[in-house]
């Protein structure tokens, strides 16, 4: 299972347009925020449709009122890095299950923040489609601070994880397009690959198994049932 764990389908009405796409290409699954229902759902019986949360704010207080509101309806929830605290809080809150690198904004990946996320198993987004449409300097100056980020969070053992961001079905890759853009962002070839094969399907295990009836609270699941008498 291959999934693009950052699609970005403004409309609802062109999330199929967005899925066609996405088998052509032989990604079994997607998340995408802007939809409704359950957290997962299916298209055509075989094709996952996972809904997703990207949470930002002005401030850490609205940013922990609205994860508080979206994970337990959200499969993938993700807050856009920012500054050190709202970061190092996203980091370890085991609710958040990504850092999405923004390459327009100021702020970037500390150290701190890495280490924190490295423990708690929140991982790096990196988004490639700013690199589909800038060219020349501004295309060196996202590369560079998509470098920077990889190589803060490879080193201090936080994951990446490598998606496509796109917001047209035109601006998705395949599985092996995005394994050379990641090795272009200094990542080795086995890494790059498994930043988009395997990183983003164990979160959504982790996740499925959360939404599971047995799911009780972290590290904690119903093994087995007794039987009424």
């Amino acid at each position: 299972m291959v999934i693009d764990i950052g699609v970005c389908v403004s409309d609802p009405k062109n999330l199929e347009s967005f899925v066609q796409m996405a088998k052509k290409i032989d990604f079994t699954g997607l998340a995408t925020h802007n939809i409704e229902g359950e957290p997962e759902q299916y298209f055509e019986s075989e094709f996952s449709i996972l809904k997703r949360a990207d949470v930002s704010g002005k401030d850490l207080k609205s940013i922990r009122n609205h994860v508080d509101n979206v994970r337990k309806h959200s499969m993938i929830v993700s807050v856009k890095l920012g500054s050190v605290g709202t970061a190092n809080w996203a980091a370890e809150d085991q609710r958040v299950d990504l850092l999405t690198l923004d390459h327009s904004q100021e702020h970037r990946l500390r150290d701190s923040t890495a280490r924190l996320a490295a423990t708690y198993d929140t991982a790096l987004e990196i988004r490639f489609e700013p690199l589909l449409h800038l060219v020349g300097l501004n295309r060196s100056k996202v590369i560079k601070v998509y470098r920077e980020a990889i190589r803060t969070a490879i080193d201090s053992g936080m994951q990446v994880i490598l998606s496509s961001g796109a917001s047209h079905p035109l601006h998705m890759r395949s599985a092996m397009a995005i394994r050379h853009i990641g090795e272009l962002l200094g990542m080795e070839s086995k890494y790059a690959e498994s930043a988009i094969n395997q990183a983003p399907l164990d979160i959504v295990e982790r996740n499925r198994k959360r939404f599971s009836s047995d799911y009780v609270a972290e590290g904690v699941e119903i093994l087995q049932r007794g039987t009424e008498k």
